[in-house]
C-alpha cells in the first residue's frame, strides 16, 4: 500500500506541468543616476509585496549619501556595493557613495505610500522621493 501511494505521489509530480508551479518573480530593477548633485530621476515607482532592486550609482567626483527614510522600517534588507554603511538605533541610517560608486537595495517593499530619501552632506540640496503603489 505504501509502495502504491509513493509510485502514485511520484507519478503525479512527474506528470504536472512545470506552469502549474508558480515562477520566481523576477525582482523589479531600478537604477537612480547620482549626477551634478541630483538624483535622476527625482521619483521613482515600485511595487510592494514585490521583490525591488534599487540602485544608487555616483557619477560624481564627491561623496554622496542616500538616506532613505521609513521604507526600510521592519523589513528585510539587503545592501551591497561599494558604500559605506551607517546604523543608527532604529537600523540604517545611511550609506555613503564613493565617487564612481554602487549601492543597491535588494527588499521587499511591506506597504504602499510616498517615501524620500536626500543626500544628507554639507551643502548638498538632494531630495527625491520612491512612491509605493
Amino acid at each position: 500500500m505504501r509502495k502504491t501511494f509513493r509510485f502514485v505521489c511520484l507519478a503525479l509530480v512527474l506528470t504536472t506541468p512545470t506552469s502549474a508551479f508558480p515562477a520566481e518573480i523576477e525582482p523589479e530593477s531600478i537604477t537612480v543616476d547620482i549626477r551634478g548633485r541630483t538624483f535622476i530621476p527625482s521619483h521613482v515607482l515600485i511595487h510592494h509585496d514585490q521583490k525591488t532592486v534599487l540602485r544608487f550609482r555616483n557619477y560624481d567626483t564627491e561623496l554622496h549619501s542616500v538616506v532613505v527614510k521609513d521604507l526600510f522600517l521592519g523589513i528585510d534588507l539587503n545592501v551591497s556595493g561599494n558604500g559605506a554603511q551607517e546604523f543608527g538605533p532604529d537600523g540604517l541610517k545611511r550609506v555613503i557613495v564613493p565617487p564612481e560608486g554602487l549601492v543597491e537595495f535588494q527588499f521587499t517593499p511591506a506597504r504602499a505610500g510616498t517615501f524620500s530619501y536626500l543626500c544628507d552632506m554639507p551643502g548638498h540640496d538632494m531630495k527625491a522621493l520612491i512612491l509605493v503603489e
